[in-house]
């Protein structure tokens, strides 16, 4: 093994969430520089539904780790869409600020996917505010990709429209 291959850092996929998670989901939600607080809130409800229901949970994380627990990357929410026929919701994604544009949201996107194509899900489908502050999200879906399946206006207020993407899995 040569030196550089010693230090290269590891990273890792986890699917189960610990009480002691929150504080850093939290903290990457606030500090990626992409999300509302009603949406940091939205999103800290979401996982502490999931804290106390566990894996009867209608809402699932993926969690993209460097080490064995010790730096939180990327974090996302995702689940089955109640009433429909193998459909999934992303509910969000995050990457921490400092790792902007260096394929870890790509990484951990690709491996939702693959968990949700274990499950049997056929489409999953993820939703974005019009607004300029959520350019860059908008660009990560469509990159990744999903397109625009329609567009609500004034959904999240006046000016602020919704837009709903899909993507086949």
């Amino acid at each position: 093994m040569t030196p550089e291959a010693a230090e290269a850092p590891s990273f890792s996929l986890r699917e189960h969430v610990l009480p002691s998670d929150r504080s850093k989901i939290f903290e990457l939600l606030s500090t990626g520089g992409y999300f509302y607080p009603r949406e940091m809130a939205y999103g800290m409800a979401l996982f502490d539904e999931h804290l106390v229901k566990g894996e009867s949970s209608s809402f699932q994380f993926m969690l993209y780790e460097q080490g064995q627990g010790t730096g939180l990357l990327a974090c996302g929410c995702f689940g089955a869409l109640p009433l429909t026929d193998r459909r999934f919701h992303l509910h969000w994604l995050a990457v921490a600020g400092t790792m902007h544009k260096k394929g870890i949201g790509r990484r951990l996107e690709a491996a939702l996917v693959a968990r949700i194509r274990l499950q049997g899900g056929v489409k999953i489908y993820a939703e974005v505010s019009n607004r300029a502050y959520h350019d860059r999200a908008r660009t990560f879906y469509e990159h990744c990709g999903y397109h625009t399946a329609s567009t609500i206006r004034d959904y999240y207020g006046n000016g602020d429209d919704k837009i709903l993407y899909v993507k086949d899995v």
